[in-house]
């Protein structure tokens, strides 16, 4: 497979990235839709050190988030992270500011920042490009000294997809820019989901591909959006199914790789029992709105482990969950 490009648009005076923003088909200014109605509140964003700057991270409990691991510094082509101990020693700003890392109410995050947490612990799996993993769990104190003045301020956390959805699927892709130029506060742009759906032999179907070329998606938005999700409705209510932040360029035309979730419940269950003693989380579909995806549990979809050995580019399985024949392929692959 050609090789792939890490979307690392993250600059700040304490955290350099070498990557280029590729020549492709982008947006300039006014990305999506402002987050006027509340909907979108699951999506917050870190704020690190001085330079109150950080990455977008998504509310799946009350005081859990997830992201991509390299929104912390960690470099997958350089790093196998499989265990929360390897994804600690691998994350430069975990290390750098894991005594001084909040999370910020994401509509104030270009301004006056509202502290709403303060991140306690992180867990990922991050061991190579895609079809490798980019993943990151964050545990969150929502009750830290810095929260209580902002403690009105309600969150409502996003499920997790159980399924893969259709291709043609209509989904929204939710972030918290940077900068205003891009989108005031919480912003929400249309996808569909038609890409292919891949993965490798120890990763299936856990890759999507999302081609920005401005007609059936739109151009590709550089906005400090890594980590960020893209939603759709199972069960009648929003879920994430796939984050933002890993992608290549072809013909000026950016093909995003979204890291998709629905493989990854059992793991993200085992971490959140390691940290609160809970054995269930939230649920679209369960009448309840919570279910236990412990290890013992019947899922979905088969749940992948986490490789302790880099994952080759070259891998590509396409997904036996979902029909793919009309799905968008790489075009060196069609």
């Amino acid at each position: 497979m050609k090789k792939l490009l890490v979307v690392l648009v993250l600059s700040s005076l304490w955290f350099v990235v070498s990557f280029a923003e590729p020549n492709v088909l982008k947006c300039k200014k006014d990305c999506g839709t402002p987050d006027i109605r509340g909907e979108f509140s699951f999506q917050a964003r870190l704020s690190m050190g001085d330079e109150k700057w950080g990455g977008n991270i998504t509310f799946i409990e009350d005081d859990i988030a997830i992201s991509e691991a390299h929104v912390l510094g960690v470099n997958a082509e350089k790093e196998i992270c499989c265990t929360p101990n390897e994804i600690k020693k691998a994350a430069d700003d975990w290390k750098r500011f894991k005594k001084n890392m909040y999370v910020v109410e994401g509509n104030s995050y270009q301004g006056k920042q509202k502290i709403i947490g303060k991140v306690l612990d992180i867990a990922g799996r991050a061991n190579g490009r895609p079809p490798g993993y980019d993943l990151l769990l964050l545990h969150i104190d929502r009750n830290c000294k810095k929260c209580q003045k902002n403690k009105d301020i309600k969150i409502e956390p996003i499920p997790l997809a159980n399924t893969i959805p259709k291709i043609g699927t209509i989904a929204q892709h939710i972030c918290i820019p940077e900068h205003k130029k891009f989108g005031e506060g919480i912003i929400s742009m249309p996808h569909i989901l038609n890409g292919m759906v891949f993965g490798a032999k120890t990763t299936q179907c856990s890759r999507q591909i999302i081609k920005h070329d401005g007609i059936e998606n739109p151009p590709m938005v550089f906005a400090g959006c890594s980590g960020s999700p893209v939603i759709y409705k199972e069960c009648g209510k929003n879920v994430v199914h796939g984050l933002h932040g890993n992608g290549v360029d072809e013909d000026k035309i950016m093909y995003e790789i979204l890291q998709l979730v629905q493989t990854q419940k059992e793991w993200v269950q085992s971490e959140i029992f390691k940290w609160t003693g809970r054995t269930d989380m939230l649920d679209a579909c369960d009448p309840s709105g919570r279910r236990s995806f412990m290890p013992n549990q019947k899922f979905d979809i088969a749940q992948n482990g986490c490789q302790k050995k880099r994952i080759s580019d070259d891998e590509f399985i396409p997904c036996r969950e979902i029909d793919l024949k009309k799905a968008i392929n790489f075009p060196w692959m069609n």
